[in-house]
């Protein structure tokens, strides 16, 4: 039961993201996946080749950090929803945890380094809002 929870989870997470940033997608929000999500792979790249997840007996774990790259998308242009997905994601890290995948402090450190990309959508949801007082 938790590994099929586990293996349905970022698609699922990607038809809400698709569902609710249908409405507010624009170039930049566009823009601003592309990148979030080349940060996340190209640091997971760049970690793997230097080793300082290993060096600190831990896992950067990518799946975690693709998923937290559509939270932060969701937290910055639908707030709500963006919780709920938050809240989500905890659940299932706490499924990897439970399946022996992972651990708490992945978790948080593959978190802390997608911050920069909640700051992405917050700037692109600011440009999002100002489009939207100029059409008015």
């Amino acid at each position: 039961m938790l590994e099929t929870i586990s293996e349905f989870f970022m698609p699922a997470l990607a038809l809400v993201c698709v569902f609710y940033l249908n409405r507010v997608m624009n170039k930049q929000l566009m823009l601003a996946f592309a990148l979030s999500f080349f940060y996340v792979y190209s640091f997971g790249f760049i970690q793997d080749r230097f080793g300082w997840w290993t060096a600190m007996d831990a896992v950067f774990n990518q799946e975690i950090a693709a998923v937290m790259a559509m939270v932060c998308a969701l937290l910055s242009t639908h707030y709500k929803i963006g919780v709920i997905a938050l809240v989500s994601m905890l659940g299932y890290a706490a499924t990897l945890i439970g399946l022996n995948l992972t651990s708490w402090f992945d978790v948080f450190t593959t978190a802390v380094v997608c911050l920069p990309c909640w700051i992405l959508f917050s700037s692109v949801k600011s440009e999002i809002k100002n489009e939207a007082a100029l059409d008015i």
